[in-house]
């Protein structure tokens, strides 16, 4: 299913460029002892990331050195669904007739939030600096005036939330090394979204019927009674204990990775709030129903579902985005999102307020999407500026899949692998 708005953005074939390792940075060149002539040489950086340690990057170079070589940023899952294998970059590549970058930030409990958003900002400043501008000097390309390599992003889980935070804000229309590009997988986009799921169904039908509910089970509600509406079915409710990524692993995830509330509430942490407001308030430690829990997640057994509903669910308002006179310009984007993955309706609504972005701007009005529905968007042109692809169990790019997300790239970027 797919999203279709007017009009596509520009799209700009850039002149060729012979990607190298900059004088200045130490690198380290490796090939695979089964290489053939069309396997990727791999190079490695360590950037800076001003005072807080380095950053490592992976650079799988182009096989068409004499063409024009467009730059892939790859950003790994980061600790989430460990049990799956990294895919291989080098066939990512060779489908895309990119350089791919992978930038592999830090994030764990002793690298929290927000280091992993300063280690990408890092990685992208050295690929724009180094590889579009230092390459195009290096063979006496650049000019005033003169096309430069086109830069696209890819990403999934925690990987997905940091590549659409860089593709949302380097997107501007009239600077080199501008997104233009984004290929996201079971994206990690609004932390604030995420509640435990109660355990049992009692409490849960004694809401929706209106059934007495005790005081101390509720925030902010003094009545003894109350009618509650039941919760429309949502991916996060529906797959809460799926396998693979469970809705307990992912805040679990959230407790570890952010020292405070605060940190996960920024758009540049949840970049779907660059759309819209919050799904939660910041709790206040005084009101917290999470006070007497080690994590969020341990409160899934004992806070009911109206303590939860009401703490959690606030009205949420649109924003716009980019700003007017920002100069930012969306890229081309699709989002692949799992039938039965607990992130899936996260995915589905940035796609919905990505294509909202687009008709906004180009006077067609808004839809309201709630992330549920994949809809469409009417489209005067006959290509699409956000698209939704619905896969089965819980989306996760394989080799196969990085290999389309690969073409996808090359096809948007104005080559064909």
């Amino acid at each position: 299913m797919r999203l279709r708005s007017p009009q596509r953005p520009r799209i700009i074939l850039r002149s060729r460029l012979k990607t190298h390792a900059p004088n200045n940075v130490h690198t380290r060149h490796t090939h695979s002892p089964f290489s053939t002539i069309l396997t990727p040489k791999t190079s490695h950086a360590l950037v800076p990331v001003g005072l807080n340690g380095s950053v490592s990057l992976a650079i799988h170079h182009s096989t068409h050195p004499s063409a024009p070589s467009p730059i892939l940023i790859h950003l790994p899952r980061g600790p989430l669904a460990l049990a799956l294998p990294p895919p291989s970059l080098d066939r990512l590549a060779l489908s895309a007739s990119a350089t791919v970058v992978s930038i592999h930030y830090r994030l764990s409990p002793s690298a929290q939030y927000p280091t992993p958003i300063h280690d990408v900002a890092a990685g992208y400043d050295w690929v724009v600096k180094h590889l579009v501008h230092g390459s195009a000097a290096h063979n006496g390309w650049q000019s005033p005036g003169a096309r430069l390599a086109p830069v696209a992003v890819c990403g999934e889980l925690l990987g997905g939330s940091l590549a659409a935070m860089l593709a949302l804000t380097e997107c501007h229309a009239n600077r080199s090394g501008n997104v233009k590009a984004l290929v996201l997988g079971a994206p990690v986009v609004d932390w604030t979204a995420m509640y435990p799921v109660a355990s049992g169904e009692g409490s849960e039908s004694a809401l929706a019927t209106g059934e007495p509910v005790a005081a101390d089970d509720k925030v902010g509600v003094t009545s003894k009674t109350r009618k509650h509406k039941t919760p429309p079915a949502d991916s996060w409710r529906t797959h809460t204990s799926s396998q693979l990524l469970s809705a307990s692993t992912l805040l679990e995830a959230r407790d570890t990775l952010f020292l405070k509330p605060e940190h996960y509430h920024d758009r540049f942490a949840s970049p779907l709030l660059f759309f819209r407001t919050a799904s939660s308030d910041i709790p206040p430690p005084e009101a917290s129903p999470f006070d007497h829990f080690s994590s969020s997640s341990q409160a899934a057994s004992s806070l009911s579902p109206a303590a939860i509903t009401t703490f959690l669910k606030p009205r949420r308002a649109y924003l716009r985005y980019p700003p007017l006179g920002s100069g930012l310009v969306l890229p081309r984007t699709r989002i692949d999102v799992g039938q039965e993955s607990v992130l899936r309706d996260q995915g589905v609504e940035l796609a919905e307020a990505m294509g909202r972005s687009w008709t906004l701007y180009k006077g067609r009005g808004a839809g309201r999407g709630r992330g549920r529905e994949i809809e469409r968007v009417s489209s005067e042109g006959d290509e699409e500026n956000v698209e939704v692809r619905e896969v089965g169990g819980e989306g996760l790019w394989g080799e196969e899949e990085l290999v389309g997300v690969g073409r996808w790239v090359a096809e948007v970027l104005g080559r064909r692998a």
